[in-house]
Parts: structure tokens; C-alpha cells; sequence
């Protein structure tokens, strides 16, 4: 270490442990430390995240190759479809396929993207960790 660095560090300590400054340091690093036991215990028992494999179709495919798609590539093992959504939004409209992949297998997985790439209008998909 260099003596600058060694100096900074001295007076430094020297600053914290002044006896006027022991309440506010002391304050300061409960609270420190409360956060990083809130962030720890959120990580912990916090809901386990979402995997969701999104399949992206071109934008010239139609509604009936979609259909085609969900139909041709059902749920394998683990690897849930899942339901069509309700509403109208243009995001469900562009990305109307979407499997729940969080408990499937590499096996599992590598079935539904062998199936879902075998299908006209797919460009290809992709992997979502959401929840984290």
C-alpha cells in the first residue's frame, strides 16, 4: 500500500470512532445491515421465478399459422403450454405462444423448440426469467 492510501485510511478510521460521531456510525451500520438482512431474507423466501420460452413468429404470419403452431407443439413433460390470453393487447397478439419452462427438463425444453421451429411463420424463441 502506498502511504497516501494508508494515511486516507487512518484518518478515516480516526473520524469514525471520535466518540462525538458514535451514534450516528452506529445507526448508520444497523440500518447497513438491515438492509442486507431484508435483501438476504427477500432473495430467500421470495416466490421462485418465472421461465417462460416466448416464440417469436414473423410479422407476415397469420392468425391461422399461429393456431397451427399452438396446436402442432402441445405441452411435453414439464414444459407446460400456456392458455391463449383474453385479452387484445398487440403484445399477446405478436407473442401468442409462450410455454411455462421453470420445471422441465433440457430434454423437455429441446422437444418444444424441436417442434415449434418445424412450423411456418416461427422466426425462432427465446428464454424469459421473470421475478427475480
Amino acid at each position: 500500500m502506498s502511504t497516501s492510501w494508508r494515511t486516507a485510511t487512518a484518518r478515516a478510521v480516526r473520524y469514525l470512532t471520535d466518540p462525538r460521531r458514535r451514534m450516528p456510525v452506529i445507526l448508520i451500520s444497523l440500518a447497513a445491515l438491515g438492509l442486507i438482512a431484508f435483501g438476504v431474507f427477500a432473495t430467500i423466501s421470495g416466490p421462485p421465478p418465472q421461465q417462460q420460452a416466448v416464440v417469436y413468429f414473423d410479422p407476415a404470419a397469420t392468425v391461422a399459422q399461429k393456431a397451427a403452431a399452438r396446436t402442432a407443439c402441445p405441452s411435453v413433460g414439464q414444459a407446460i403450454q400456456l392458455p391463449p390470453d383474453r385479452n387484445n393487447l398487440a403484445i399477446n397478439r405478436a407473442y401468442p405462444l409462450r410455454y411455462d419452462v421453470a420445471k422441465a427438463s433440457t430434454q423437455d425444453r429441446a422437444a418444444v423448440y424441436a417442434c415449434v421451429s418445424r412450423q411456418p411463420g416461427v422466426v425462432g424463441m427465446s428464454q424469459e426469467t421473470q421475478g427475480q
